[in-house]
């Protein structure tokens, strides 16, 4: 697991039924300002992105209904 900055491009799918999303449409969706989707990390395995701050952990990494599972936390400090 690696965390990374934004490069511009990335897509999220955060439902498996629905298909994968621009992190720009989903952070719009989300009301998160353009400031502060600059700083926040990536998570990633490999080269696969796995969790954002603010918008959730991506389909193929959710733990199924009843199964244990851990959701990252990110903190920003003032």
């Amino acid at each position: 697991l690696t965390l990374r900055a934004r490069d511009g491009g990335e897509r999220l799918q955060l439902d498996a039924r629905r298909p994968r999303r621009t992190l720009k449409n989903l952070f719009q969706e989300a009301g998160i300002p353009p400031w502060r989707r600059e700083r926040l990390p990536l998570l990633y395995c490999g080269d696969e992105l796995v969790w954002v701050p603010g918008l959730g952990v991506a389909a193929g990494w959710q733990a199924a209904r009843g199964a244990r599972g851990v959701v990252p936390e990110w903190r920003e400090t003032s």
